[in-house]
Parts: structure tokens; C-alpha cells; sequence
């Protein structure tokens, strides 16, 4: 069976939670999924964070030597350039990241839709940090899946530091968004199958940020390898990542 981590990252920036500046290389993510039978990964670069332009073009070169990567535009509103999005996507990228809380914005701004609007045009999914804060909040994502039902929208973590039941009951309430599973309890994420059916659930990690040895620190494939019938696991671990991003 093929299996797509949805939620990596290569780059650089400052770890709040560990307080250090971490880098994580390409080859070294590549090493992480070669060593855990991982065949593709969706990435953003997380120097983005500081230098959104310079940080996506970077990827872009990055992805032509590591084809085992997939990438997606990290998108900050009114810092990245609508017309970047729309070269980013004719250099083969297949998504945009936001990440409202690293970014000072709320994921309900009407700035935003700017660049969903792009997604529908161009049958792009996007995939944003969902978080329990002011900035990512489930509950934030309801006006924006209202008025783009024709973008997919992926959650990622299922609201990460709060219950996840806040996240599945928004997505239960609309059919354009999904999960992902990253740092998500496996518990909860049999939940969210249960209630919103396997084809709205991606398994994602957030490769490399858990450090050295990464993918054994992950509950969840384990779990979904164990409870889920076949089908329902080939959806998750890499059926649903082929047909959002296009693989």
C-alpha cells in the first residue's frame, strides 16, 4: 500500500513550544520516510514564516532534486502576492498553507477568500494550522467553508492543545472540510472517522517537527493500521492526499 504523510515541512524557524531555532533539511525529511515507508509527502517550507517569497522558491528548487516531495505555497494574506501563487501553482505546486496563528491573522479574514478564490479556479486544496487560539480556531473555519464550498479545506491537528471534538463537529456541519491527523490523539482521529467517513481524513505528522526518529513518535498509523478495514485505510493513508492534491 502507498502512504502520503499530508503534513511535512522543510526549512527553518524559532520552535516556541521547545524555545530553539530548529532546520530541517530536505534530505533529512527524505531519510525520515525512506526509514518509515513513507512514498510522498506534502511540503511547505516553514522559513516561511519570516520570508514567505524567497521561502517558496526555495522549495521549488528543493522539490526538482527530491521527488519524493510534494510541494504546497506557504500564504500569508496581504504579505504573499496573489500573482505568486499563480506562478507558484504553474511551477507544480498543488496547495497553499496557512498558518493564521504564525501569521497575526484570523482564518475567517475576508483577505483570505483572495486567495481561495485561486484554489477553485485552479482545483487546489488548502490546508491551515487549526489550533485552539484566537487565530486558528475551529470555529473559524465555519464562515470561511461557507463561503468557499468549492475549496477543500483541511484542518490540520484537529485543533491543536484543545478537544478535538470542536474540529470534527465542524467539519461534520461542512462537507468541504477535512482532517488531518497530525499530533491528533488516535482516539480521536477513530472519531472523526466514524463520524465524517475515511474520505475526509488524511493521515499527516507534521514530519520532521517531532526531531530524530520522528515517524516512531506517531500513535496513529499504528492505530489505523489495526482498526481500519482495507479500504477505509487506503483512503486515509493515501487515497484521499492522491485525489485532493492531484499525486
Amino acid at each position: 500500500m502507498k502512504v502520503c504523510d499530508c503534513h511535512c515541512h522543510v526549512g527553518e524557524f524559532y520552535d516556541q513550544i521547545n524555545k530553539k531555532h530548529v532546520s530541517y533539511s530536505p534530505a533529512e525529511l527524505v531519510k525520515c520516510m525512506h526509514e518509515a515507508d513513507v512514498d510522498l509527502a506534502i511540503v511547505s517550507n516553514i522559513s516561511a514564516v519570516d520570508a514567505p517569497m524567497q521561502a517558496n522558491f526555495e522549495l521549488a528548487e528543493w522539490v526538482e532534486e527530491y521527488r519524493e516531495l510534494v510541494p504546497i505555497a506557504w500564504t500569508t494574506p496581504e504579505v504573499t502576492k496573489v500573482g505568486e501563487v499563480r506562478q507558484l501553482f504553474a511551477l507544480g505546486f498543488r496547495g497553499l498553507k496557512f498558518h493564521p496563528t504564525a501569521g497575526g491573522y484570523r482564518a475567517d479574514s475576508n483577505e483570505v477568500d483572495r486567495y481561495l478564490r485561486i484554489c477553485a479556479q485552479e482545483g487546489k486544496p488548502a490546508l491551515f494550522h487549526c489550533a485552539a487560539d484566537e487565530s486558528s480556531a475551529p470555529e473559524r473555519y465555519m464562515a470561511l467553508a461557507e463561503r468557499n464550498p468549492d475549496v477543500w479545506i483541511i484542518l490540520a491537528h484537529m485543533n491543536l492543545f484543545g478537544p478535538a471534538e470542536a474540529a470534527i463537529r465542524v467539519a461534520e456541519a461542512y462537507p468541504n472540510i477535512c482532517l488531518d491527523t497530525s499530533w491528533a490523539r488516535p482516539e480521536d482521529v477513530k472519531d472523526a472517522i466514524l463520524r465524517i467517513g475515511a474520505e475526509r481524513v488524511l493521515w499527516g505528522t507534521d514530519a520532521p517537527l517531532g526531531g530524530e526518529c520522528h515517524y516512531r513518535r506517531d500513535r496513529v498509523r499504528a492505530a489505523l493500521e489495526s482498526k481500519l478495514d482495507e479500504g477505509e485505510l487506503k483512503s486515509v493513508m493515501w487515497g484521499n492526499a492522491a485525489r485532493l492534491f492531484s499525486l
